[in-house]
């Protein structure tokens, strides 16, 4: 009975300092997962931030380059209405002065018609 008593401890004994170990491995192997989590989680979390900040500039940038086109279009349509105006300005100077000269032409023969009514002293 002795036998059994102390074989039955002794495994006892072995199998408690075997789970013992066996728990003691499942924490180091969790500390371990643990750790790994938190640098893949670190290594997503900066690979994130370098593309929050590289879609920042690129939007920067786009936005940049839009004013630019803008201003460009706007400078463009200015130079257009100032040519357009100029023209416009150009023709009506010209048509009043056919106008001016058509008046000139006009008052000439009215005097050339009204000289040739009056009666001659010579």
């Amino acid at each position: 009975m002795r036998i059994i008593m102390i074989s039955v401890v002794l495994s006892a004994v072995i199998a408690g300092s075997g789970s013992v170990a066996m728990a003691d491995e499942l924490t180091n192997l969790g500390s371990e997962l643990k750790g790994e989590m938190g640098s893949m989680a670190s290594e997503a979390k900066g690979e994130m931030k370098g593309e929050h900040d590289q879609m920042k500039e690129s939007l920067k940038s786009k936005k940049e380059q839009m004013r630019g086109e803008i201003k460009a279009k706007r400078e463009q349509m200015r130079s257009e209405m100032k040519g357009k105006r100029d023209a416009l300005k150009a023709e009506r100077k010209e048509m009043k002065k056919a106008a001016k000269a058509k008046r000139s032409k006009a008052k000439k023969q009215a005097e050339e018609a009204v000289e040739s009514l009056e009666p001659s002293a010579y």
